[in-house]
């Protein structure tokens, strides 16, 4: 083969190499970060008081988990709306707007309630003012029952110019250190506060501590009442007596008139009992002998109050009720 021949293939395959492409190095890229989402917040039950006691609405039976499919709940016997707003960490209003309900204190045993979700606008719970009413907690006692348990008694006066409905009042125990050992709360046992007038209230305690040396008392909420309502409070108490029966045993016979110039329902008279130093030693809701009280008209009332422990200085008697339809 000719040289020219054998040098000229060599030149070929050597430019033929040539146009390979050349071998490119892997670069190690750095891993990318997964994208992240915000999502928006779920709605939670307002939280529990951390240990010292703010306002909050009271802890009570665990919150339902909110769903897709709404909560029912059956009214049980001595339920009140009041109730199971404190259960379900739900306001009143919130409850009553869900099941078309126009007055709360009519609820019949059986009846299913929607429970709706907690508000999706409200993420996190409004912050309290400092004083959101202006009330005074008085009368304060503590009683051990037979049971294990523990009553917090006392009474909420008003000394503003507004009714105010819905009030909460809230008691924590704490020890020397001021470490908090128990928190309950509840409502008062009438409906309103008028104002100038005191209203008893009672928390009972399901598993107190041993001991406590230190107690903290607020009403940490409450509605001003305005516009139109039901409620009805032309009552007047008299020719009463009260004495003790037995040991533990407090006897009040009295008289209920109805003032005002329409028929009542739904009446409640509340027994409140104090010993010498102005602590509520008990206290009893009266169950009334009529259903309907007409305009002018005249009831008359016996009833007993267990009183554990203390002795019975003096009482009170108060009466509220309900326009009648």
């Amino acid at each position: 083969m000719p040289k020219y021949f054998l040098l000229s293939l060599i030149c070929v395959l050597a430019a033929a190499c040539n146009n390979q492409p050349a071998p490119t190095a892997e670069i190690p890229q750095s891993p990318t970060a997964a994208p992240t989402f915000t999502t928006a917040p779920t709605a939670t039950p307002t939280p529990a008081a951390t240990a010292t006691p703010r306002p909050v609405t009271p802890i009570a039976s665990p919150t339902p988990t909110t769903t897709a499919t709404p909560v029912i709940y059956t009214i049980q016997p001595g339920d009140t709306l009041l109730d199971v707003a404190i259960q379900f960490d739900r306001s009143v209003e919130a409850i009553q707007d869900a099941n078309g309900i126009v007055d709360p204190r009519f609820l019949q045993i059986g009846q299913e309630l929607v429970i709706p979700p907690p508000d999706v606008a409200a993420a996190a719970p409004p912050t309290p003012t400092a004083t959101p009413f202006p009330v005074n907690i008085g009368g304060v006692n503590f009683l051990k029952t037979g049971h294990a348990t523990l009553w917090g008694l006392g009474e909420v006066s008003n000394p503003g110019d507004t009714p105010l409905t819905e009030v909460v009042v809230e008691a924590a125990l704490f020890d020397g250190n001021g470490v908090r050992l128990a928190r309950a709360a509840a409502y008062t046992q009438l409906d309103v506060v008028l104002p100038g007038q005191s209203v008893p209230f009672a928390i009972l305690f399901e598993t107190p501590p041993d001991e406590f040396a230190q107690y903290q008392v607020n009403a940490v909420s409450g509605v001003p009442l305005t516009g139109q309502t039901r409620y009805y409070f032309d009552f007047d108490v008299f020719d009463t007596t009260g004495s003790p029966e037995d040991i533990g045993i407090y006897r009040l016979t009295g008289k209920l008139r109805n003032t005002g110039p329409v028929d009542a329902e739904s009446i409640r008279l509340v027994a409140v009992l104090y010993n010498a130093d102005d602590r509520i030693l008990a206290q009893r809701q009266a169950e009334l002998s009529v259903e309907l009280l007409k305009a002018g008209a005249v009831t008359t009332f016996d009833l007993d109050v267990i009183v554990p422990q203390g002795v019975v200085d003096h009482y009170r008697l108060l009466a509220q009720g309900l326009q009648a339809q």
